[in-house]
């Protein structure tokens, strides 16, 4: 059901004369604006959720009915769950204990309905696994709550959600023993869409584009390629110059979007909604630019680009060594297939090196750093060249960010031009 049929109904209803009614339907309206809210860009619906179910607590506890409080209990974990306004780890915490009140109320009935006990706790252990607090606590409960819900459910009556529950169990465990490093990658595009958001209202695109691309450092440190993410980075960057004045300049990052998108090589929905949203960016900024007549040929001419550009980089890749001019030329056709990558910019900055062309080097370096900003070996390599170059100061900063983002990076400058690959 709709919200806005919802919240018509919520309208009609007296919450003096019916309180359970108007309760009830209240918790609906919420659950509705929070499932809402999950969505990119959602989040006002989300903060709406949560004013709705602040106004229902002191009402609904007057009732001391354990089912309406189990509704409310859950309502409210799901939205602070998904709540990235003020301070998100505050919004997670009073979300676990507005959990752990739940799980409470679902213990205590008489006959536990196995199905929504272990559903709850699979849910309450991925929220501990999108907290970022310091220490293991919160991989720890996360694996008791997917023990629990385990204990809870039969494989033989709910076979999927007892895979969720070994699948979450066994991932937990295994960053309990390796020492997890970052958050879940859903987890960290919400944080990202989220402080997008909020700088794009508070400053407009100028404001938002440094976020953006945040986001976009961030997906190209994903171990994935292509990833989703990359594609709606680039398609933001595209989108938010353009707002800028800045059409002709969007035009390569919305050619990569489209590029990453049709090199995926079973396209779900997910895939195939990014494509028409880039589709439909490179048709805005054309038309401002007063060359719609170019949309399908751009199009064309980036379908299966980032394919072609990593065929491309792999060939040159066995060239580098023993034939470096000869890398260039595949590292070129890799970049005009793909221009905005860090990997091929790398790629080519080494060829330059090893043909000593120290500062066309220098300047891909630079280049990929633009993307992938802690990368200790382009920073290592672009040492190198600032070193070739003459430039000593500028060589002992790179190799410093260098050993601080990897120890293992010798103190001093050794070994080949291209060594830095």
């Amino acid at each position: 059901m709709s919200v806005d049929v919802l919240r018509e109904r919520l309208a009609a209803i007296d919450s003096h004369a019916a309180p359970e009614l108007y309760i009830q339907a209240a918790l609906a309206l919420a659950n509705a604006l929070s499932e809402a809210g999950q969505r990119p860009g959602g989040f006002a619906d989300n903060a709406r959720s949560l004013a709705l179910l602040d106004s229902l607590e002191y009402p609904l506890l007057l009732m001391h009915d354990p089912v309406s409080e189990l509704a409310y209990r859950k309502a409210r974990f799901y939205t602070l769950g998904d709540r990235y306004d003020g301070d998100r780890e505050l919004n997670l915490r009073e979300a676990i204990a507005d959990a752990q009140r739940a799980l409470a109320l679902l213990r205590a009935q008489p006959e536990p309905d196995e199905e929504q006990l272990g559903a709850f706790l699979n849910d309450m252990a991925n929220c501990y696994l999108r907290a970022n607090y310091a220490g293991s606590w919160p991989l720890e409960r996360a694996a008791e709550c997917c023990r629990e819900g385990l204990a809870a459910v039969s494989p033989e009556r709910f076979p999927r959600l007892h895979s969720m529950l070994t699948g979450n169990l066994a991932m937990t465990q295994q960053q309990l023993a390796a020492g997890r490093t970052q958050l879940p990658e859903h987890e960290m595009a919400r944080r990202f869409d989220y402080d997008i958001q909020r700088a794009h209202i508070s400053g407009g695109p100028a404001q938002a584009l440094p976020e953006v691309w945040g986001y976009l450092h961030w997906a190209w440190s994903l171990d994935s390629e292509p990833n989703v993410h990359l594609v709606s980075a680039y398609t933001q960057l595209a989108n938010y110059c353009a707002a800028m004045g800045h059409a002709q300049q969007s035009l390569p990052y919305v050619y990569c979007a489209i590029a990453l998108c049709t090199s995926v090589s079973q396209p779900g929905p997910v895939w195939q909604g990014l494509l028409q949203q880039a589709h439909q960016v490179l048709e805005q900024i054309l038309a401002v630019l007063n060359q719609g007549h170019r949309a399908t040929q751009l199009s064309t001419s980036a379908r299966g680009g980032f394919t072609a550009a990593r065929e491309a980089w792999q060939a040159g890749n066995q060239f580098l060594t023993r034939n470096p001019a000869q890398a260039m030329q595949a590292y070129e056709h890799a970049l005009h297939m793909f221009p905005l990558w860090p990997a091929g910019l790398h790629a080519r900055g080494l060829a330059h090196l090893l043909l000593g062309n120290h500062s066309a080097a220098i300047d891909d370096f630079t280049a990929s750093l633009q993307f992938l900003p802690n990368h200790p070996k382009t920073l290592l390599a672009r040492s190198k060249a600032h070193a070739l170059a003459g430039a000593a100061e500028l060589a002992a900063a790179d190799l410093a960010r260098a050993r601080e983002l990897d120890p293992n990076i010798p103190a001093a400058l050794t070994g080949k031009a291209g060594s830095g690959a």
